[in-house]
């Protein structure tokens, strides 16, 4: 009771509510960061599949998953506290459990992620680097000379490699004095680590490819082991994206003979 002229006494919030507005705040703040995290993440993705020319409709798949995670993220910040609590459970039911079903088997259908183990490709991908790889360059298109490809070693299936395509099928490739040479014509190759000090005559066979690693004196290739068959073929290698300094297109050298 408040007598007349008596000033009013403050009530403190009930516990319950001073609690449950500490959980909406926090729950703001963290779906602000995934959001802008999948903002970020989101726009690194589609840069580096429009620069390596990988717009499949699986890839621009990959990219709308990931802004429809965004979105929600985004949606949730403004609208949790005015919303129903199961719309909010609902949105992140599908952000949670339903979208990463589909984004994991996408990403694994149209892309590998491989880290290098060696020194084999030089300074091109140095070792304990991370690449992306493009699965789905050549399922129309056969690998061109100067690509760098993942496949499945041909000596140990469980086993994958990475190398530069040198020669193609029915090409005659020559190694003499630290040169390179496809069917007479010699290589520019301003990749290499330096010039091979082996020898050797190979003749391509139809459906094979002719391998060598950049760095030519420290990589176990098809000099040694021979021959490439196109269908141990995996993947094509189109973007370092670890150690940052490294970050960025793989070029390919896709030049003549």
């Amino acid at each position: 009771m408040t007598l007349p002229g008596s000033p009013p006494v403050a009530q403190n919030p009930p516990k319950s509510s001073w609690f449950s507005g500490c959980i909406v705040t926090a729950l703001v703040i963290l779906f602000a960061i995934l959001g802008i995290y999948d903002l970020v993440f989101g726009s690194i993705i589609a840069y580096i599949f429009s620069s390596a020319h990988m717009l499949s409709l699986v890839n621009i798949a990959i990219v709308l998953i990931i802004a429809c995670d965004c979105f929600i993220y985004l949606f949730l910040v403004f609208r949790i506290k005015r919303q129903r609590w199961l719309i909010s459970l609902a949105l992140l039911a599908v952000v949670w459990l339903v979208l990463p079903l589909p984004l994991r088997l996408l990403i694994n259908i149209s892309t590998a992620r491989v880290q290098i183990d060696g020194f084999a490709m030089g300074t091109t991908l140095p070792n304990e680097s991370y690449i992306l790889a493009d699965r789905r360059a050549y399922q129309k298109n056969d690998p061109q000379r100067g690509d760098i490809v993942v496949f499945s070693f041909p000596l140990d299936a469980n086993q994958d490699s990475l190398k530069r395509v040198i020669g193609l099928p029915g090409e005659t490739i020559v190694v003499k004095d630290g040169t390179v040479t496809i069917n007479d014509t010699p290589l520019e190759e301003p990749y290499i680590t330096a010039p091979p000090l082996y020898n050797g005559t190979w003749v391509v066979p139809e459906g094979h490819f002719f391998v060598l690693g950049d760095n030519r004196n420290d990589s176990r290739d098809s000099h040694q082991w021979g021959f490439l068959p196109r269908e141990n073929i995996i993947a094509k290698a189109v973007w370092i994206y670890y150690p940052l300094a490294h970050f960025g297109q793989i070029d390919d050298f896709s030049f003549a003979p």
